[in-house]
């Protein structure tokens, strides 16, 4: 099923964090030369410090763990460290644009409250450079410099993250897709490992579901599918994650769940309706390398071991 696979949205965050850090070494090193043999670059010489780390950091395949977050820790230093060095107001200005652009990537790219609390680190950081500096600024700047660096993470980020979302959503029932899937697993994973819970995968699948196509129409059949993933999500907990895998199976992931409340909880996802739902269930400690796609084949089996149960129950 391809879990653990990078995904598009992998792909494009370390392009783009490449890119910023690729333009900021260019910039960093053309104003060293600019200023050549003036003492107000000793600032711009360790943002090249920091950008060529990023780049090195981020260079190799796939960009995750430990690496991704010191690649963006460097994006987010290094037009800081510039600011305090500066003698010239016109100078301050320009490193403006690169804090407002890493701020909108970590809006884009990150929950709203982690990319809150980054932006408004960004925006002390850029106060307290600009107070540091020797360079003569309008007290306003520091009223306007924080009002830009948050309003366009906020307002640019909100609108790259509501396309990445929509992206990763499956369009008919708005629940995961599988590049949604994985994304959201990058969180719950290294969460369930912390707090040494275990994870519970439920596999759902509804039954003669081309029978429904085939009798009343497709309208019908996505009608169904809608009304289901709804009430799913009601029924799961609000940290568990819900996707649709194609077609008319989907799969539920829910952290800290044993064997017994699990079993539980997937009878009552089966419910009573209109069409019958066959469940599978596996448990276990998928944030291992690897385990979580055995979790998901393992659950599968006991999808099919429900279903052959069953069919042979309805035929005796």
């Amino acid at each position: 099923m391809g879990w653990g696979v990078p995904v598009l949205n992998t792909v494009l965050r370390r392009r783009m964090l490449l890119i910023y850090l690729g333009i900021s070494l260019v910039m960093y090193l053309l104003s060293i030369l600019s200023a050549a043999g003036r003492p107000d670059v000793w600032g711009e010489r360790i943002s090249v410090a920091l950008a060529i780390v990023g780049l090195l950091a981020a260079l190799p395949r796939p960009l995750c763990g430990w690496r991704y977050w010191l690649a963006c820790a460097c994006a987010c230093s290094a037009p800081l460290a510039a600011l305090p060095g500066h003698q010239e107001p016109a100078a301050q200005v320009w490193v403006l644009v690169p804090v407002i652009l890493i701020a909108v990537f970590v809006r884009s790219w990150h929950r709203p409250t982690t990319a809150r609390i980054v932006g408004a680190l960004l925006a002390v950081g850029v106060l307290l450079g600009m107070g540091i500096a020797p360079a003569p600024v309008p007290a306003l700047w520091f009223a306007l410099f924080p009002v830009c660096i948050l309003g366009a993470a906020e307002l640019l980020g909100l609108l790259h993250a509501a396309l990445i979302e929509a992206a990763l959503r499956d369009p008919l029932t708005s629940v995961w897709n599988r590049g949604g899937l994985n994304k959201e697993l990058d969180d719950l994973l290294p969460r369930a490992r912390r707090r040494r819970e275990p994870l519970a995968v439920i596999v759902l699948d509804i039954d003669d579901f081309k029978s429904v196509n085939d009798r009343d129409g497709h309208a019908a059949g996505d009608t169904v599918l809608i009304q289901l993933t709804r009430r799913w999500t009601r029924q799961l907990p609000p940290s568990a994650l819900l996707g649709r895998l194609g077609g008319d199976e989907f799969v539920a992931v829910v952290a800290g769940y044993d064997q017994d409340r699990a079993r539980t909880l997937a009878g009552t996802l089966s419910g009573d309706g209109p069409v019958h739902v066959s469940t599978g269930v596996a448990v276990g400690r998928g944030y291992e390398p690897g385990s979580f796609a055995a979790l998901v084949t393992e659950a599968d089996r006991d999808l099919y071991r429900q279903k052959s149960d069953r069919k042979s129950t309805d035929a005796g």
